[in-house]
């Protein structure tokens, strides 16, 4: 089909596939860089312009190759589909071969100190939210830290379970059981599929608890979103009772609370570094189990588990010692 566009390919895959609306948006995203390099249609893509884009990608823009690969990925599928289908007149997908090897990184967690640090920060937030929660200086969110509260329930969710971001944000209300604690990860929100539960600890109940009693007051439905920032913005409860209540948290505000952390901190803080550390603290403790560590993070497969595992360097500095030190 000749002249056909990007948005048009775009839009009958998603058709066909019935995508989620955050995988619509990796399409989307992707697309949108690759047509700034170009503003060839499908038709007009071959491997030598896909190989000049990988170039600009590494060597101008100066992103990794896992981010590449990424692009690679999504290019490679739309291309896939719009051949199988005769929609696209490639006999070959330019996108193939185009892939760059990765070297394995170092896993990235938060150390202890980190950790402290990030919540000692929420916890000053919190005394002022409690300071001046009569004051006007109050009566709008000062930053994307607040309400802290709500935030600080956010972090215990990430650290005492190890959710992706995205699984955080499908949790529903009536997905979390207090009075057996366990939280209900639905599939829509699992990268792949899976339903599972997770348990809530003593030290993730009562956050937990605070933004169940906050929502329901807030007028809630047991099937809404859990974590919904806009459910407690002064500047949204003074305007008209509408459409407001029932829109969606989406990945924006968590995206700002973490980069304003990240920047108050000092250190790249996010939902994945808290999910790589939850697994690895769990493999260091005397009955390591990674069977529990797959069960809690959802996975398929333990090699998805190792994945996330980073190496205990005390504990291999206490096994040197023990056998080569004597």
């Amino acid at each position: 089909m000749n002249g056909m566009t990007f948005e048009q390919l775009m839009e009958q895959y998603f058709f066909s596939n019935s995508v989620r609306p955050a995988t619509e948006w990796s399409y989307r995203k992707v697309v949108r860089t690759f047509q700034r390099f170009t503003r060839q249609l499908p038709d007009e893509i071959d491997n030598r312009l896909v190989l000049e884009w990988r170039r600009y990608v590494l060597t101008e823009l100066k992103l990794e190759a896992c981010t590449w690969n990424n692009k690679v990925t999504h290019m490679r599928a739309l291309f896939n589909f719009g051949m199988k289908n005769g929609i696209l007149a490639h006999k070959e997908n330019p996108f193939n071969k185009a892939v760059v090897r990765t070297g394995k990184k170092k896993k990235k967690t938060l150390s202890k100190a980190q950790v402290k640090t990030v919540y000692r920060l929420m916890d000053q937030h919190h005394e002022r939210e409690r300071l001046f929660a009569q004051s006007c200086a109050m009566s709008m969110r000062a930053n994307a830290c607040y309400p802290a509260w709500f935030w600080l329930a956010v972090l215990d969710t990430l650290s005492y379970t190890g959710m992706r971001q995205n699984q955080l944000l499908h949790v529903r209300l009536c997905d979390v059981n207090l009075e057996e604690r366990w939280i209900d990860v639905i599939s829509e929100g699992s990268k792949n599929h899976r339903e599972f539960r997770v348990p809530i600890t003593s030290v993730l109940y009562p956050r937990l608890e605070i933004v169940l009693e906050r929502s329901f007051a807030a007028g809630a439905e047991p099937e809404a979103q859990l974590f919904n920032v806009g459910r407690f913005d002064l500047r949204r409860k003074s305007q008209p009772a509408s459409e407001e209540r029932n829109v969606e948290m989406g990945i924006y505000p968590i995206r700002a609370f973490f980069r304003r952390i990240s920047r108050e901190c000092r250190f790249a803080v996010s939902p994945h570094r808290f999910r790589h550390t939850v697994a690895t603290n769990l493999m260091k403790s005397p009955d390591r189990n990674i069977q529990a560590v797959k069960r809690l993070l959802g996975h398929s497969s333990l090699r998805s588990t190792l994945e996330y595992i980073d190496e205990d360097i005390d504990s291999l500095r206490d096994i040197l010692e023990q056998e080569l030190g004597r």
